[in-house]
């Protein structure tokens, strides 16, 4: 009996070890898997925040969507303190410091130093000091990125399944205090590229909508409408009405065609 007892102790010494095992593979595992959506998050933020039209390659972006994402970047990554500021709060920040950034984002990719942007975020480029001049702290966002899914293509490829989730914060809550994240309000994928130095970076963004489950344009599906049914339990019955004179009708004949017969005897 000791020997016995010894040897179930053993056993279960062996499957305590193997689940404290199992269940630390499985904890690290997520946590590394929400490190990495938190990384590509990072990464992919300031081409989200423009929302580009789609594109198969850096070189098919335009100048103004390649300067914005790398001035984003840079507000993102650096010290803007750094940076001389005016009473008015815009930094200016030399054009070499924005070319790191773009080549952090898209690698080695082609494009003219020059003013972009609109009335809402305006970039001006100062050709005579070969430096930007932007807001210190910019407050237009369109959306903000929510990798939903990550698919391994090879050692040098990914493609995110990325939600873009409206402006306004990122946690919101309701009217019982409950916070939730908002829906997104359309998905596109972005595929990620490796470099030389085992550095991700983004090199294409296509519709979601293109397998067959969103809208062509990445948005999501809206709701099917009930009218179609509507229409058709109106004309129904519409239709009703017309078929009661017919058989009125009928039943006319029917009394009458009775009526005679008993007469007839009589007769």
């Amino acid at each position: 009996m000791i020997a016995f007892g010894a040897v179930v102790l053993v056993f279960a010494i062996i499957g305590l070890i193997s689940t404290i095992g199992f269940v630390g593979k499985g904890v690290s595992s997520l946590v590394s898997q929400d490190s990495r959506r938190e990384e590509y998050e990072w990464l992919i933020m300031p081409v989200v925040l423009q929302d580009p039209a789609p594109f198969s390659s850096p070189d098919s972006l335009t100048d103004s969507t390649i300067i914005t994402a790398g001035i984003w970047r840079l507000i993102m990554n650096e010290d803007m303190s750094a940076y001389p500021t005016d009473s008015m709060n815009f930094v200016t920040v030399p054009e070499t410091d924005v070319e790191i950034q773009i080549r952090e984002l898209f690698g080695d990719v082609d494009y003219t130093h020059q003013t972009v942007g609109d009335t809402a975020l305006m970039i001006t480029y100062d050709e005579a000091n070969k430096s930007y001049v932007f807001p210190a702290v910019p407050y237009i966002m369109a959306y903000t990125p929510d990798v939903e899914e990550i698919e391994t293509v090879d050692s040098e490829t990914v493609v995110l399944t990325v939600g873009y989730i409206p402006p306004g914060l990122v946690w919101q809550s309701d009217t019982d205090g409950r916070s939730y994240q908002p829906e997104a309000e359309k998905m596109m994928y972005y595929t990620l590229k490796q470099n030389e130095n085992d550095e991700w970076q983004i090199y294409a963004v296509e519709n979601a909508g293109l397998n067959g489950h969103d809208n062509a344009d990445g948005s999501l599906p809206a709701e099917e409408s009930s009218a179609p049914e509507s229409d058709a339990a109106e004309e129904s019955a519409a239709a009703e009405p017309e078929s009661a004179p017919a058989e009125s009708s009928e039943q006319e004949s029917s009394a009458e065609g009775e009526s005679a017969s008993q007469e007839e005897p009589a007769a």
